[in-house]
């Protein structure tokens, strides 16, 4: 007979992820034990083995977690923005993409210190979520100035990469920021980008 799933299964293992990211950002995931992590949870090293059987386990779960949720949120927003003008269409991905990193600095941070820690198959599937995102963006950019873009994928892609430069860094600058200050920061990324793209 199947053993029965806790009910608080769902709250520990969040306790375990998020407690988890936050040493492994801070820390460093090396120099995290399993052990380190079932202190911080205050809970027994056995207890973080019911729910997975080493370190590598959780920091993908953690790591999937964050970029599928941001994938599908960005994909999302596209639904209900097509009648809007590319300028329009991109100003709104900046500005969702830069509100969903909120709170989740640390997660932000193992992408792209210790995915390579991981499985080559699982590097995969998340650098699989980061491709699509910076598809979406680049397709939107390659939108606002057609005439730029067209037949220079090398100028495109160089733009794209500057303007999750951006964005993937203000964590680092600003870690306090609160939704206002990432929306008046989306702002002021798209003001930097109106009218430079197409002097590209």
């Amino acid at each position: 007979m199947a053993r029965p799933i806790a009910k608080d299964y769902g709250t520990k293992r969040r306790l375990i992820l998020d407690r988890a990211a936050q040493l492994f950002a801070d820390e460093g995931f090396d120099r995290t034990s399993v052990s380190r992590v079932a202190q911080a949870c205050e809970i027994s090293k056995a207890n973080v083995y019911h729910y997975y059987r080493g370190k590598d386990e959780i920091l993908f779960d953690i790591l999937n977690a964050y970029l599928s949720g941001l994938r599908d949120s960005v994909f999302t927003l596209q639904k209900g923005i097509t009648n809007l003008s590319p300028e329009d269409q991109f100003a709104a991905t900046v500005r969702k993409l830069l509100l969903d990193y909120q709170g989740m600095d640390n997660e932000h941070r193992l992408q792209t210190t210790v995915l390579n820690h991981l499985p080559a198959d699982q590097q995969k599937v998340l650098l699989g979520y980061q491709r699509d995102i910076v598809r979406l963006v680049s397709r939107l950019i390659a939108a606002i100035e057609p005439r730029v873009f067209e037949n220079n994928a090398e100028n495109l892609r160089a733009t794209t990469m500057s303007v999750f430069g951006m964005l993937n860094w203000y964590y680092m600058w600003n870690p306090n920021a609160d939704e206002q200050a990432r929306r008046d920061y989306a702002a002021h990324v798209c003001r930097l980008c109106k009218g430079g793209f197409a002097r590209l």
